[in-house]
């Protein structure tokens, strides 16, 4: 119980210096990031997915006797289109957040670079930009791969109880706590990433906080789900991640 309310004090902790002047900036720019790429992505692919399903109707009318059915048709394609912006908002839901970490690592690392400093007072190691990108983007490669083929594993797991009765309730549970563990190992990974401690390393930290790690991460899973929250989510839980490991995981915690 101790690392589960340790995790929540320190996303409480996040959110109150997210706030500060010398970190909003890395909380605004995220969030209006956020809401352009995907505003704009998801407007792309509901218009042009649902005009091809509206087009699909062109042409298609009854005539004599069956033409009462034709306004029953238009509700049909015009539910269809509805249907098509509904499944695409899920979906972008779903795999935004890994896309936009994915894009946003660097930025990320930089927060995580100005909250490290401001709590522990050591600067970082020397590295060029152009190093660091290329560091940060191969580091993300590496976690996608963790979590890829573990993530099939698992999968084949929750797919196995689905089909057992009364067990099959846990399927959900174990989907959303796995998740949870990968996002909580992304947040902290970030301040580990900066002091470059090798990706082993850090996972061999984690497993000393099991249910730190996991609360955090699926706390911040849970607010992702959440319309607005999900905006600025990211920034304040890469300030929390980096405050659980200058202060439980690091060398010098």
């Amino acid at each position: 119980m101790s690392q589960v309310t340790a995790a929540l004090d320190y996303l409480k902790q996040g959110l109150s210096l997210a706030k500060s002047p010398g970190l909003r900036p890395y909380v605004i720019i995220p969030m209006i990031f956020n809401v352009l790429v995907f505003g704009g992505l998801y407007y792309f692919f509901g218009q042009w997915i649902g005009g091809w399903v509206a087009g699909l109707a062109d042409g298609w009318e009854f005539s004599g006797s069956w033409s009462f059915l034709n306004p029953a048709v238009d509700f049909l394609v015009g539910a269809a289109v509805v249907l098509v912006w509904i499944v695409l908002l899920g979906l972008f839901a779903s795999v935004f957040t890994l896309g936009v970490q994915l894009i946003a690592a660097p930025f990320m690392g930089f927060l995580a670079e100005k909250v490290d400093i401001r709590v522990t007072g050591r600067p970082m190691p020397e590295e060029s930009i152009p190093a660091m990108t290329v560091r940060v983007f191969k580091r993300e490669l590496r976690k996608t791969w963790y979590w890829l083929w573990r993530a099939v594993l698992i999968l084949f797991v929750v797919l196995v109880i689905y089909f057992i009765p009364v067990v099959n309730v846990l399927a959900s549970t174990v989907w959303f706590l796995w998740s949870g563990w990968l996002l909580g190992m992304q947040y902290i990974d970030f301040a580990a990433d900066n002091r470059q401690v090798p990706f082993t390393v850090m996972l061999e930290r984690l497993k000393t906080k099991r249910w730190m790690v996991l609360t955090f991460g699926s706390v911040v899973l849970g607010l992702t789900m959440l319309p607005l929250v999900n905006l600025v989510i990211m920034p304040v839980a890469v300030i929390a991640g980096t405050l659980i490991w200058v202060h439980e995981l690091a060398d010098d915690a």
